[in-house]
């Protein structure tokens, strides 16, 4: 299973995010509807959902059957272990007594809101209905990076329920807090692995989803960052042919960072993204995590640096969309070029995943080869040139635009200035 080699020290504490990424934007890193932990608790735009999250509580400590001075008692306990995760300035100012009210109260919607997910998904009618279009934004917003909780908080809450036997029954496995976070964030689970193999330590829900990216595969990384040379264009015009990944390989689901370039036939494989505001939103908030938290470990980094290098101009978007690699939701293909183009800003990358390295060197390689040029640009003219009506058509059309540009400095000539 895949064990990661974590970046413990951080000055924020692990909920964090780097200041000078903050900075790129705010609104990113921003939750829309509701503020869970400190770092957004006094954000005014969010006190609406108070009393949806306390409506919560209320149904998860009846489903579960539980003391709340005993929920009270194991967040206390904990208390100073649960503080470590935020940085001093943004805790230090809340006292004891609604520090645990506070990680209480998120913990215990949190669990609630999963559980009524889950049981919405199997088909029974939610305990509390909320409006329809608050669920995609609330689901966003418990991946957003500041604004999570420690997932062993999670676990702690969930281990103290008496849930009844009946909860959750029509699946074969029993109900579990993996389950539960699998299922609501299975929309950013390409990979489908099913939860009861799981058994990656997390910290918390961004964590989660970041794990469904890189999915248990570890490559290594080695010093320097990528020096591919070329844009998407350049190399097309080079003769390497864009092809989107498919969705299995070898019998498996086909890793989302799984880029491949074939050297010998010229073929570049990447997976089909969609860029949405959302995805944009969510990629900021994983690259910041790895920026805190993975810095050896950078995967997703990683596959959007090779991204950006790809995209330099509208041209470069309009071809991966062609190819079906890119999804473009953002409008014109000059905000996806900076959308893509602006992710990267001030990010540190003295490593590199070895095997992108390996596709950088072996793509300069392609370009610089002068046969795949000519290829390419007799690839092009047998397009042209591919029926004897083809070939009439485009020599009659070249033969008049001679003829139409010599009448033409003929007339310029004649005339009298």
């Amino acid at each position: 299973m895949f064990q990661s080699s974590k970046q413990q020290f951080s000055i924020g504490g692990l909920i964090h995010v780097p200041d000078h990424l903050r900075k790129l934007d705010e609104q990113a890193f921003t939750p829309l509807l509701i503020s869970v932990g400190p770092i957004h608790r006094s954000n005014p735009k969010l006190q609406t959902m108070k009393k949806c999250k306390v409506q919560f509580c209320e149904c998860f400590i009846q489903r579960a059957n539980i003391n709340l001075q005993n929920l009270v008692h194991t967040i206390r306990d904990k208390e100073e272990e649960i503080r470590s995760y935020y940085a001093e300035t943004v805790v230090s100012s809340i006292s004891n007594d609604d520090f645990v009210k506070m990680i209480l109260v998120d913990g215990m919607f949190i669990l609630e809101f999963l559980i009524q997910s889950y049981l919405l998904w199997e088909g029974e009618d939610p305990t509390i209905r909320i409006p329809e279009w608050m669920h995609p934004i609330l689901r966003f917003d418990l991946v957003l990076l500041e604004n999570q909780l420690p997932f062993f908080v999670l676990e702690m809450l969930f281990k103290q329920a008496n849930f009844p036997a009946e909860l959750g029954s029509k699946d074969s496995e029993p109900l579990s807090l993996t389950k539960l976070a699998f299922y609501f964030f299975a929309c950013y689970h390409v990979q489908m692995m099913p939860p009861w193999i799981f058994d990656t330590q997390i910290e918390h829900l961004t964590d989660l989803v970041r794990f469904f990216f890189v999915c248990g595969r570890q490559q290594h990384r080695g010093p320097g960052g990528a020096k591919l040379s070329y844009s998407a264009t350049q190399l097309h015009k080079a003769g390497v042919k864009f092809k989107v990944a498919p969705e299995e390989y070898g019998g498996h689901c086909r890793h989302f960072l799984d880029i491949r370039f074939d050297l010998k036939n010229g073929v570049l494989e990447i997976p089909c993204i969609e860029l949405n505001n959302e995805k944009i939103r969510l990629i900021r908030n994983i690259i910041a995590l790895e920026q805190s938290h993975y810095v050896g470990d950078a995967y997703v980094t990683d596959f959007f640096i090779i991204l950006d290098i790809l995209i330099n101009t509208s041209k470069d978007v309009d071809l991966l969309c062609d190819k079906g690699i890119l999804v473009n939701c953002l409008g014109d293909s000059n905000a996806a070029a900076f959308a893509v183009n602006n992710l990267n800003n001030t990010i540190l990358w003295d490593y590199m995943n070895s095997d992108y390295l390996k596709i950088c060197e072996d793509l300069n390689a392609f370009y610089t080869e002068p046969w795949h040029k000519w290829k390419a640009t007799s690839t092009l003219w047998r397009q042209y040139f591919r029926t004897p009506w083809i070939a009439a058509s485009t020599c009659a059309a070249i033969i008049l635009l001679v003829f139409t540009a010599i009448q033409t400095v003929c007339s310029l000539r004649s005339t009298k200035w």
